[in-house]
This record gives C-alpha cells, sequence and structure tokens, in this order.
C-alpha cells in the first residue's frame, strides 16, 4: 500500500509540474506575440525550442516510462486510453516539426507568417494540455484501479532507481522533475516552474 502512495505521489508531483512548466511556456508563446514590434527570427526560435525541451520532457515523466509500459496490455479500455495517449504525443511532435517546416521555408523565401507560427504554436500548447488532462483524468485513475500491490512496489523500485540516476547526474532530461529547480539555469526563462 505504502508503495503505491509512493508510486501515485510521484506521479501526481511530476504531473502538477509538466502543467507548470506548460503554462510558463503558454505565457512565453503569448508575450512573444504580444510584442510583434520587437519580433525577431531569434526570439521565435528561442520560442520553438522551449517547446521542443517541453516535448523531450514530457518523453521522460515517469508515466511514460514506467506506468503506462506497465499497464499495456492489461486490458482493452486500457490500451485504448493509451493509444489515445500516443496520438496525442504524435500530433505534437507533428506540430513542433511543421513549426520547423514554416520557419525553414519562411526564411528561405524572406517572409514568415506570423500568424501560422503563432496559431501553430498555441495548437501544440492546448495538444499536450489535453494529453495531460487525459493522462490525470482518464488513465490514472484507471491505473490506480487495475495495478496489484506487485506491480506498485515494481514501478516505485523503477522510480527510486530513476530518482537516484537523475541525483547522480546519469540522466539528462529537458527538465527538471521537481519544481524546486529554476529553469533559468537550463536556458529557459520565463518557463520556471512554481515551487
Amino acid at each position: 500500500m505504502l508503495t503505491a502512495t509512493y508510486s501515485i505521489v510521484t506521479i501526481s508531483n511530476e504531473q502538477k509540474n509538466a502543467r507548470s512548466i506548460l503554462f510558463r511556456l503558454q505565457q512565453v508563446v503569448n508575450n512573444i506575440w504580444n510584442t510583434l514590434a520587437k519580433l525577431d527570427l531569434p526570439t521565435v526560435e528561442s520560442t520553438l525550442e522551449k517547446l521542443e525541451r517541453f516535448d523531450s520532457y514530457c518523453h521522460c515523466r515517469k508515466v511514460e516510462l514506467y506506468v503506462i509500459p506497465a499497464v499495456r496490455g492489461t486490458n482493452g479500455e486500457i490500451d485504448s486510453l493509451i493509444g489515445e495517449l500516443e496520438a496525442l504525443s504524435m500530433r505534437g511532435v507533428q506540430i513542433l516539426r511543421s513549426l520547423h517546416q514554416q520557419l525553414r521555408q519562411g526564411f528561405a523565401k524572406g517572409v514568415i507568417k506570423l500568424s501560422d507560427l503563432r496559431e501553430s504554436m498555441e495548437l501544440y500548447c492546448r495538444n499536450r494540455t489535453e494529453m495531460l488532462a487525459k493522462e490525470e483524468n482518464e488513465l490514472l485513475p484507471l491505473v490506480r484501479r487495475t495495478l496489484s500491490g506487485d506491480a506498485w512496489f515494481s514501478i516505485a523500485a523503477q522510480f527510486l532507481s530513476d530518482d537516484g540516476q537523475a541525483r547522480n547526474g546519469k540522466r539528462d532530461d529537458a527538465f527538471p522533475y521537481d519544481g524546486a529547480h529554476d529553469l533559468e539555469s537550463r536556458h529557459l526563462p520565463d518557463a520556471s516552474p512554481q515551487p
């Protein structure tokens, strides 16, 4: 029971951190478009890099690394939900690729449609908001009901090992797992999570 509680608290904290980072990124996206007179290519590229780093962070979260593989194949409802989450994840990657393509083509032609870039960045943020909500509101409650005590113990052991590797610098995540770290030290101003 304690291992299940530990795992659930860890996942909840990770979800909270991801939502906080995403909220900050949405603010960054909104802020750059509110200052169009000062908008330049390096600013847009920097914002795109922040979105990409967040995307990398999403794929390094414990829910993706350990929880989803642990429950995959346990029942049709979970597998269907995992399929939806994977589709959302793939859509986010496609949006980021499209943003890169828009920047390259616009730079080559000397014309960048700012409205298209903004729309794509906002679409990416909405996509990730939907994915996090689906994980939190649908997947995790289902996982809590599905996994046995032994499965939770195994997941908790993986979490502890993962945390140890992160503390020892053996794992390079795009973002820290907890809100105590300052993302500015990772060259991501305006996107630091709330403590």
